[in-house]
C-alpha cells in the first residue's frame, strides 16, 4: 500500500466568532484566542520539522465570523520561503478572485520558487464567497456560470503551463498566443485538487482535470457515497479511478491519556454552549471529528483509509498549542503507515 499522507489546514484567520451554540466545525478552534499572524508560519514549520506531507491556506478575503484573514496566495508565497520540503497548497482557490491567465503566471513563479513543491487546490466558490466579493466589486455571479469558470480556468491553466503560445475561446475567457515563460518546474504542471462533494458537476470535474479530489469536512457515509460517484464519473470519460487521488478535511483533538481528552472535551462543551448533555455532545463531536487517544484517532483514521482516502488536510483543535501536531505524528501517523 502507498503511504497515506497527511497534511495541516494553517490557521490564517482569528478566533471565529459564530453565535453560540458553535457547530462541530467552528467549536474546534476555541483555543485561539487573540489573532496571531505568526502562528500559520510556526505550524508550518513544526509541521516540516515533524515530518507531514503538506500545509494548506483557506482562500478568503474577509468573513462574518472573523475579523482578521490573511490573504490566501501572499500568505503562501511566504510559506515557501519559510520552509524548505514541504508541500504548500491551497484549499482551495475562488476563480473569481483571479484571472486564470495571471493565476497561471501566479502558479508557475511560485512552483518555481518553492522548488516544485504547489499543489493548486480549486473551488466553484462558495455562496459564502458572495459576502467577499460583491463589497469588492468583484463579479459575482450563478452557481452554474461558476462552474463554467471553474471549468475554463483548470483548461487555460493547463493550456498556459504546457504550451509554447495559449489560446483559448470560452464563453467567459479569451487567449491569444499568450506566452507563460519560464515554466513551471513539476512537470506537466503542479498537481490539480479540486474540493466539492456535488454529484453531476463537481465529480465530473475531477473526473475529467483532477489529479485529486477534495471531499472536504463531511461524514464517513458521504464520503463513501461520492466515491461511487467519482468512480461511475471516471468510468463515462474513459479516466482510470486509481490515478485520482482521494483527500479529505478532519478535525483533530488528540491526547496521550483518556481522563485528560474528555477534560479538555468537557471544556469545550461548556465554552461553545453544546446543545444537550455532555455525553450526547461528545457523542456527536467524535463522530465529526477525529478525536481521543492515538488508538482512538488509528481506528477512525484507518476507516478513511479503507474506503480509499490516502491524504488528509488536518485542522488541529488545540492550537497554538503545537503538542497535538507533535504527539499525531510520533503516535499516529507511523500506525497507519506501519
Amino acid at each position: 500500500m502507498n503511504k497515506v499522507k497527511f497534511g495541516i489546514q494553517l490557521p490564517v484567520w482569528d478566533p471565529t466568532y459564530r453565535p453560540y451554540p458553535r457547530p462541530y466545525f467552528s467549536a474546534l478552534y476555541h483555543k485561539i484566542k487573540t489573532y496571531n499572524p505568526e502562528l500559520p508560519i510556526q505550524t508550518a514549520q513544526e509541521a516540516e520539522k515533524q515530518g507531514y506531507d503538506s500545509v494548506w491556506v483557506i482562500d478568503h478575503l474577509s468573513n462574518p465570523q472573523a475579523n482578521k484573514l490573511l490573504e490566501c496566495w501572499t500568505t503562501l508565497s511566504y510559506l515557501a520561503a519559510k520552509t524548505t520540503t514541504i508541500r504548500i497548497g491551497t484549499l482551495v482557490l475562488c476563480p473569481l478572485y483571479r484571472h486564470p491567465s495571471l493565476l497561471a503566471k501566479m502558479a508557475s513563479t511560485l512552483d518555481i520558487l518553492s522548488n516544485g513543491r504547489l499543489e493548486l487546490g480549486l473551488g466553484s466558490c462558495a455562496p459564502t464567497n458572495r459576502h467577499e466579493a460583491k463589497p469588492r466589486g468583484m463579479r459575482w455571479t450563478n452557481i452554474g456560470n461558476r462552474f463554467q469558470i471553474l471549468e475554463e480556468t483548470i483548461q487555460i491553466c493547463k493550456e498556459v503551463w504546457t504550451k509554447d503560445r495559449a489560446n483559448f475561446s470560452g464563453k467567459h475567457f479569451q487567449l491569444k498566443d499568450l506566452a507563460c515563460e519560464p515554466k513551471p518546474v513539476q512537470k506537466p504542471h503542479p498537481p490539480i485538487l479540486i474540493a466539492g462533494t456535488g454529484e453531476k458537476v463537481t465529480l465530473k470535474l475531477v473526473a475529467k482535470y483532477a489529479d485529486k479530489s477534495n471531499f472536504g469536512f463531511v461524514p464517513l457515509d458521504m464520503i463513501e457515497q461520492r466515491l461511487e460517484v467519482l468512480r461511475n464519473h471516471c468510468v463515462d470519460v474513459g479516466r482510470d479511478y486509481d490515478s485520482v487521488e482521494k483527500t479529505a478535511e478532519i478535525g483533530v483533538i488528540v491526547h496521550s491519556d483518556r481522563d485528560v481528552y474528555l477534560e479538555d472535551m468537557r471544556e469545550r462543551f461548556r465554552v461553545n454552549v453544546g446543545v444537550g448533555s455532555f455525553e450526547e455532545w461528545l457523542v456527536g463531536a467524535e463522530d465529526f471529528w477525529v478525536a481521543g487517544t492515538p488508538e482512538d484517532c488509528v481506528e477512525k483514521l484507518q476507516r478513511y483509509v479503507d474506503l480509499g482516502i490516502s491524504h488528509f488536510m488536518i485542522r488541529f483543535g488545540d492550537l497554538p498549542d503545537l503538542e497535538a501536531v507533535r504527539l499525531f505524528s510520533k503516535k499516529v501517523i507511523p500506525k497507519i503507515n506501519q
